[in-house]
């Protein structure tokens, strides 16, 4: 029975991490820590376990096998650090660190303890990018040679109702873009070779403020990458649009909902009726005229995924093995959006990666860019 404990009890540990944990077996929450005396009040009230106002009180009375950092990312490293040392592995939000650098201090923190981290990349646990993954390993559909993901929004990052993530309007690629850039990585299962990214605020935005993004990744053999981020979209809202191209069939992923009716026929397409239902994502793949369904997510399928990710990293961490979505992943992640701010600041021509290697948690290192 794993003892499991909070550093930092917000809105994501409220809306995600509890109802997550609530589907885990063999796990007991045993407290929680936050600056706030407000968040400590509603901790205990929701989850009837004591809220501490000091990390070092959580460690002696608490007395975690695992540590779930879930405070803002600048807070990353001193709550990942601390963890470790008292002796517990760590489970913490994305992004792991502001930093390579920083994330490498997390390393070496775990290192000397001999304790592992995972990092809540949960995307890729969603049923509908999990059965993509499932399929671009199998070959089914041929080699992928092109995958674009968009984002379109109406919701500048500078406007964005929680403080500390309206904080990080100028680093908005690392502060919500990581999550497709880790699937990106994932699904294509190597480091690009070479990285590219163009920025803009829009006409008046502040500066170097990230409102509309263009990242190119260029993965070697053929195969190539594009995300592209809209938050100045006044048009329909769309999550995520993901469309990866094999040399036998294309495979696609809308997540947020996708509800359509179609009678007739147009250009491209087969004449009839066609009814696209997925109430909070779809995926199916498309080949010539013939389409099928791959997998549908269920709703707020953040939770069943955490969850998921949350069981897989509790089983990994007692068997002694590498945990899914790991720390060397997530640094990997950061290798790249680093490159991609160097190529925006003009201190990369061709904004490499640099050589750090990326490989999937239970197999062997596929890549070394």
């Amino acid at each position: 029975m794993a003892r499991v404990a909070y550093i930092g009890t917000g809105h994501v540990v409220e809306a995600i991490h509890l109802p997550a944990l609530a589907r885990v077996r063999n796990v007991t929450l045993t407290g929680g820590y936050d600056l706030s005396a407000q968040q400590r009040q509603t901790w205990e009230r929701v989850t009837r376990t004591p809220g501490y106002a000091s990390v070092d009180e959580l460690f002696d009375r608490a007395k975690p096998d695992v540590v779930v950092v879930a405070t803002p990312p600048d807070s990353h490293v001193e709550g990942c650090v601390r963890a470790l040392e008292f002796g517990a592995h760590v489970i913490c939000e994305k992004p792991i660190a502001s930093s390579v650098l920083e994330a490498d201090q997390i390393a070496s923190a775990a290192a000397s303890s001999g304790r592992a981290v995972a990092v809540n990349h949960h995307f890729r646990y969603q049923p509908i990018f999990s059965a993509i993954k499932t399929a671009v390993d199998s070959r089914r559909f041929g080699e992928p040679t092109f995958c674009q993901i968009s984002q379109l929004m109406d919701l500048p990052p500078w406007d964005e109702p929680t403080a500390w993530r309206a904080a990080m309007a100028h680093h908005s690629l690392l502060e919500s873009g990581i999550h497709f850039v880790d699937l990106l990585l994932h699904l294509f299962g190597t480091l690009p070779r070479e990285v590219a990214y163009h920025r803009s605020a829009g006409p008046g935005g502040p500066g170097t403020a990230e409102a509309v993004q263009l990242l190119t990744l260029d993965f070697g053999d053929g195969r190539l990458a594009q995300l592209t981020i809209d938050r100045l979209c006044r048009a329909a809202t769309r999550y995520g649009e993901l469309r990866l191209d094999c040399t036998d069939a294309s495979l696609r992923a809308s997540i947020g909902g996708r509800m359509l009716l179609r009678i007739g026929k147009e250009r491209a397409a087969r004449a009839g009726v066609r009814v696209d239902y997925g109430r909070a994502g779809l995926a199916w793949y498309e080949r010539g005229l013939r389409r099928g369904v791959l997998a549908r997510n269920p709703v707020r399928a953040e939770i069943p995924a955490t969850a998921r990710l949350i069981s897989e990293a509790l089983d990994a961490f007692a068997a002694g093995r590498r945990p899914p979505s790991d720390l060397a992943q997530a640094r990997t992640a950061l290798t790249v959006i680093e490159a991609a701010y160097r190529f925006a600041d003009g201190n990369s021509p061709r904004g490499a990666a640099d050589a750090a290697e990326w490989s999937e948690p239970h197999g062997n290192p596929r890549t070394s860019a």
